[in-house]
């Protein structure tokens, strides 16, 4: 325990330099990020010797001069992928990989897989030249299966152990194939398989139903607070983000839906989200240029128009590209106008906005760095875009839900007290009395008016009386239980409402109450203590009488009034039985 004690003193010690943490943290996520792949046994002939999973096979594929044939021979002149003599062959729109390995008989019972990312465009695998599974479709029905990960399974009784086997893998993209260096290729048990697909699928599931909450939340603000289209923008951009990763969920592979369309709709669902993206940032930001606002709209309804009606299919994985590069430049230039074009000082809303979008940003530079960083860590396509989606969802949610917070409690709570406005108090009067309808229980409600108020104004000056006022709020809310209700009512008086189990405690509490606000003092600047000093009227809630929480409120100002002409710091209790002659105007 020591030596841990020391060793962690240590490491504290050594990270206290911003310098040397930054590196230190860079240093783990290195290394949880590297692949714990383990490299097969290379063997003569170019074979392969795989005795354990996972194992990484990326380096040893092949690529095979020959034309695209399915059932051609396997014997074929092949060279590694990176080899300057397969350059030009990766310029072709149909290539073949080959891959020869021997499987260890020990093992025989994972029932060893394939997982391989990085292809763009569809592919066909074969073992032993049998063709056991493919992604998308080759020309003339062509569908596009780039951006999704290959989870392939060997058949057992196909696999020969302890024996060589070939997998051959044909691929067809119409723009070619400059990627192809970044192939990854790993084998693995069929239950890590699962578990691999598994999670990627819950990783894009849970961001999906993270981003339909904040969708179901901002329609919701927009519905209840008229003219918040800043929430409808946000709830527009997180519902099309949503869909855009509900379309990259393996689930739609397959349900058998043609590839193309999942391309396109995901290009489409993008390009959407961008637009009511910057439709919320015009709002949310304050942007003054209608007409740019009207331009942008413009552009990114008539390119998502384009894309779904644009008949070449080999054309949308450029669309998709160009997409990404919109919705970096677009969200940039706003900000900047933003920024450019103000003359106070920004809101706290658009200061975490502003932060929000620059998060945004940088994971959308690496998105489009990431074949520099895939030396480094196992980072594959769109998994930054995602992050970037849904992080700016939830930080734009939960900044308006605290603005609208704001806008509520001003129109709910006193802000210089906190105590509740008479409107709010009003509506949650009328439920206690609906409450003690119900019950035995009985409900006592009382005006406190601060004595002298208008004189400690005078004399010790306003701020002094806002002191006042908050140490009498402080004081009932210390005094009150929890679910009691406090009011101010206007400059110099509090309403309570307390529900009390019979009519028998009512005095005994209102009695506590009137001496806890009279025992309260406040202290001047110039070490003075000035005791505060109230009035109290109060009246117990009576069925009959009070049917309004308007009359039960009226009594007790009328209670309090008699109390302040009868003798100032006194309490005066309504009589409801013979109530006095009261005109309402």
């Amino acid at each position: 325990m020591r030596q841990y004690q020391a060793f962690t003193r240590l490491l504290l010690r050594c990270l206290q330099t911003t310098h040397a943490r930054a590196k230190f943290l860079a240093t783990i996520f290195l290394f949880a990020s590297i692949s714990a792949s383990a490299s097969p046994i290379p063997l003569e002939g170019d074979a392969i010797l795989v005795d354990q999973l996972p194992s990484h096979t990326a380096r040893y594929w092949k690529l095979c001069q020959n034309a695209y044939r399915p059932k051609v021979s396997l014997i074929n002149r092949c060279e590694p992928v990176n080899a300057d003599v397969a350059s030009e062959h990766l310029k072709n729109t149909t290539i073949s990989l080959q891959l020869k390995f021997i499987i260890d008989d020990s093992i025989r019972d994972a029932y060893p897989g394939l997982i391989i990312e990085e292809i763009n465009g569809a592919d066909e695998l074969y073992l032993n030249g049998e063709r056991i599974a493919k992604t998308g479709n080759f020309p003339p029905q062509y569908e596009n299966a780039s951006f999704y990960t290959r989870f392939y399974f060997l058949p057992p009784d196909k696999i020969s152990f302890n024996k060589p086997n070939t997998l051959r893998i044909n691929i067809y993209n119409p723009t070619g194939h400059s990627y192809l260096k970044y192939l990854s290729s790993d084998f693995y048990s069929s239950k890590h398989i699962m578990e691999k697909s598994l999670s990627k699928d819950i990783f894009f599931s849970s961001f999906a139903a993270i981003l339909l909450i904040v969708f179901v939340f901002m329609a919701y603000y927009y519905l209840r607070i008229p003219g918040s289209y800043d929430a409808l923008g946000l709830a527009c951009f997180s519902f099309m983000a949503a869909m855009y990763l509900v379309l990259n969920h393996h689930v739609m592979l397959n349900m058998d839906i043609n590839t193309n369309s999942l391309l396109r709709w995901k290009t489409v669902s993008f390009i959407f989200s961008q637009l009511a993206l910057n439709f919320f940032l015009f709002k949310a930001l304050e942007v003054k240029a209608n007409q740019l606002n009207r331009i942008l709209m413009f552009f990114f309804l008539l390119f998502g128009i384009s894309v779904l009606i644009w008949p070449v299919v080999s054309d949308l994985q450029t669309f998709y590209y160009w997409s990404k590069i919109t919705a970096f430049f677009t969200p940039l230039a706003l900000l900047a106008l933003a920024y450019l074009s103000k003359r106070e000082s920004m809101t706290p809303t658009q200061v975490f906005l502003s932060v929000a979008l620059s998060g945004y940003f940088i994971l959308l530079i690496f998105d489009f760095s990431r074949h520099f960083w895939l030396g480094i860590i196992n980072y594959r396509e769109n998994t930054a875009l995602i992050l970037a989606l849904s992080l700016l969802a939830i930080i734009s949610a939960l900044t308006m839900t605290e603005r609208y917070w704001e806008f509520f409690k001003g129109a709910t709570y006193d802000h210089l007290t906190g105590t509740l406005l008479r409107p709010s108090f009003i509506r949650r009067l009328s439920e206690e009395m609906q409450r003690c309808r119900r019950s035995e229980f009985c409900l006592l409600v009382a005006v406190i008016d601060i004595d002298q108020f208008k004189l400690i104004n005078q004399n010790y000056g306003v701020e002094t009386g806002d002191k006042a006022l908050i140490i009498t709020s402080a004081t009932l809310t210390r005094a009150l239980r929890q679910f009691d209700l406090i009011c101010r009512l206007n400059d110099d008086e509090f309403c309570v409402a307390a529900t009390l189990p019979n009519t028998e405690n009512t005095e005994i509490f209102l009695q506590r109450l009137h001496e806890e606000i009279n025992s309260a003092s406040l202290t001047l600047e110039n070490g003075e203590k000035l005791n505060l000093k109230a009035t109290t009227g109060a009246v117990v809630y009576n069925m009959k009488r009070h049917e309004a929480p308007e009359m039960l409120l009226l009594d007790a100002e009328h209670s309090v009034t008699e109390a302040k002409m009868k003798q100032r710091g006194s309490i005066h209790w309504f009589d409801t039985e013979n109530p006095p002659l009261q005109f309402i105007f």
